[in-house]
């Protein structure tokens, strides 16, 4: 898990930016690391990009952090967003669990959710 500055071609340069890649499992086994490293990304950047493209592996408590990071974001007036595309073990989640994937979020100004190809998405 890391997180880094990040310069994205598509939007202006934006110094407050930090892009966090995860790859590998992410599991409860890692939701520790993992919720500590989006506090510390939250807290130091106005826009944060999550970059989980490389993950074989996800259960729904890191699905549950991401949701939270997704609302803490909101709360603060600060971006939480997607990089490249949603992994094939998110979407087998996602339709094994039956989310809607155009279901409106109050935490996303009732747009489709973030995590799950809403309008405001991932970035490719």
């Amino acid at each position: 898990m890391e997180g880094q500055q990040t310069d994205n071609p598509k939007e202006p340069s934006d110094a407050s930016a930090v892009t966090v890649a995860v790859s590998g499992a992410l599991t409860i086994e890692r939701s520790g690391e993992f919720r500590q490293t989006l506090i510390d990304a939250l807290s130091g950047a106005q826009r944060v990009v999550l970059n989980i493209e490389q993950l074989h592996d996800i259960d729904i408590p890191a699905l549950q952090l991401i949701c939270s990071a997704c609302k803490t974001a909101a709360a603060a007036n600060k971006i939480l967003t997607f990089a490249g595309s949603p992994p094939d073990c998110l979407m087998a989640l996602k339709n094994g669990i039956g989310i809607c994937q155009n279901s409106p979020c109050s935490q996303n100004g009732n747009a489709s959710c973030i995590l799950f190809g809403g309008t405001k998405s991932w970035q490719n």
